[in-house]
């Protein structure tokens, strides 16, 4: 695993956490303890979804359907925004933040293909972010849109074949130390 800076344009950063894996417990332990440091249990997380992941094995996408769902249920929301057939759709999710999330997350990771999420600013409600889904389509590369207008301080995002975790956010927003050694 090893970690890596960029920037995306003058106003966006990117951390860019590469070449993990997350049938390896190490990797697991690592990224749980980044996300322990970006999430609280006091928080909400949005997400955003585009399609099932084509990498995944069908049975298991298939029980990862069902635990995700019940998970939106009894934590939060989900919504589906289009949908072109089962595998193909845009969606959008909150889900408040517990002892369960950063598993989770790993399930999430392993049955979208696309998936994006962060914790909003207190002005920005999940009514507000399905409107700004609809109006960009999916379409806010290293969510630029979402952090230069101050809906969140920075994003995580599912890379591309899902052994990257890209961290986009503001120059004027510091990270937490995200050590994971």
């Amino acid at each position: 695993m090893e970690i890596n800076n960029s920037i995306l344009n003058k106003n966006i950063n990117l951390l860019s956490i590469e070449d993990f894996d997350l049938d390896m417990s190490e990797d697991l332990i690592r990224l749980k303890k980044i996300y322990e440091c970006l999430f609280s249990d006091s928080n909400t997380l949005f997400f955003a979804f585009r399609r099932e992941e084509n990498l995944t094995d069908k049975e298991e996408l298939k029980k990862l359907k069902v635990k995700i769902l019940e998970n939106f249920e009894n934590y939060g929301e989900y919504i589906v925004l289009k949908e072109l057939d089962n595998a193909r759709f845009d969606s959008v999710g909150r889900i408040k933040i517990n002892e369960y999330t950063y598993n989770f997350i790993f399930d999430v990771w392993k049955y979208f293909y696309s998936c994006t999420f962060f914790i909003p600013t207190e002005n920005f409600n999940f009514f507000d972010y399905i409107t700004f889904q609809k109006k960009n389509k999916f379409h806010d590369i290293g969510n630029e849109k979402l952090l230069i207008n101050h809906y969140a301080n920075f994003s995580c995002i599912k890379g591309l074949g899902g052994d990257a975790l890209i961290i986009s956010y503001r120059n004027d927003f510091k990270l937490p130390d995200l050590t994971i050694s």
